[in-house]
C-alpha cells in the first residue's frame, strides 16, 4: 500500500544562527509576534534584540533551517530560539533563558519549536552545566503555555505585564510634552544648520573652481613665458656662434 505522503514531516536542519541569517530571523519575528495579537512581544522585538543577542551569546542563537533545496521565499529559515545563560555570583547554579521562540506559521505542528528546544538545552547543559531552564509567555497565549508545559516547564509563576501611554499619564505627560518640545527646537536648529553646511560647501566649490580656472591660466601664461624665453636663449646662441664664426 502507498504511504500517504500527506502524513511525512518536513525536513528541515537546527544550527547555529549565522550572520547571513538576521535579516529573515528578525523578519519571522515581525510577522509573528503581531501587536493585535501579542503587544508586549510586539513592543519588545525589534532588529538590536536579534544583533545583541547574536554577538553576546552566539551560541545560543539557533534557527531552523529548511531542508528543500528550492524553498520558497520567506521560507528558507522556519524558527528560532534565543537564549543566553545566567550565573549568579555565590551560587553554583546556572540558569538557562529562553527569550525567543518562534516557529514558522506555515510550518506548525512540524515539531520546529520543539526541537529547537531541545537542541538549546542540550547546548547549554553542554557548555554551562545549566541546572534549571525558564521560560516567559504571555498567559493569554495558551498555545505557549501548553508547548512550554507538555516540554516539562511545569513549574509556572503568574507574571503580570503592566505599561502605560505617557501622554496619557497625569504623572509624566509633562516629561513628554518637553522632550517634544526640545527635541522640535532642536530639529529646527539641525535643520539651519545643515542649510549653512550646504551653503559653506557650495561656496567653497565654486571658491576652488576659481581657484582651478586661476591656476590653469597662470599655468598657461607661465608656459607660454617659458617658451618665448626659450625662443629668445635660442635666438642668441645663434646670435653669439655667427659673431664666433665671423672671427675666425
Amino acid at each position: 500500500m502507498k504511504k500517504d505522503d500527506s502524513t511525512e514531516k518536513r525536513s528541515f536542519s537546527i544550527r547555529e544562527m549565522e550572520i547571513g541569517d538576521l535579516g529573515e530571523v528578525y523578519a519571522l519575528g515581525q510577522s509573528s509576534f503581531k501587536a493585535e495579537l501579542w503587544p508586549m512581544l510586539y513592543r519588545s522585538w525589534d532588529e538590536y534584540e536579534v544583533t545583541t543577542l547574536f554577538n553576546t551569546d552566539g551560541e545560543y542563537c539557533l534557527v531552523a533551517e529548511n531542508d528543500e533545496d528550492d524553498a520558497p521565499k520567506g521560507e528558507r529559515i522556519v524558527g528560532f530560539v534565543l537564549g543566553t545563560v545566567v550565573s549568579k555570583s555565590g551560587s553554583a547554579w546556572s540558569y538557562g533563558y529562553i527569550i525567543w521562540l518562534c516557529s514558522h506559521d506555515k510550518w506548525s505542528r512540524e515539531g520546529v519549536a520543539s526541537k529547537l528546544m531541545d537542541k538549546i538545552i542540550e547546548t547549554m547543559v553542554e557548555n554551562e552545566g545549566i541546572r534549571i531552564i525558564m521560560a516567559d509567555t504571555d498567559p493569554a497565549n495558551e498555545r505557549a503555555v501548553r508547548f512550554f508545559t507538555k516540554k516539562g516547564l511545569d513549574d509556572q509563576k503568574p507574571h503580570l505585564y503592566m505599561s502605560s501611554n505617557l501622554e496619557q499619564n497625569p504623572n509624566y505627560r509633562d516629561l513628554v510634552l518637553k522632550y517634544r518640545r526640545e527635541n522640535s527646537s532642536e530639529a529646527e536648529q539641525a535643520k539651519r544648520r545643515l542649510r549653512k553646511l550646504l551653503n559653506e560647501k557650495k561656496r567653497l566649490e565654486l571658491s576652488n573652481k576659481k581657484k582651478k580656472k586661476k591656476k590653469a591660466a597662470t599655468a598657461g601664461v607661465s608656459a607660454a613665458a617659458s617658451a618665448a624665453a626659450r625662443d629668445r636663449k635660442k635666438k642668441a646662441k645663434g646670435k653669439k656662434k655667427k659673431r664666433v664664426a665671423k672671427k675666425r
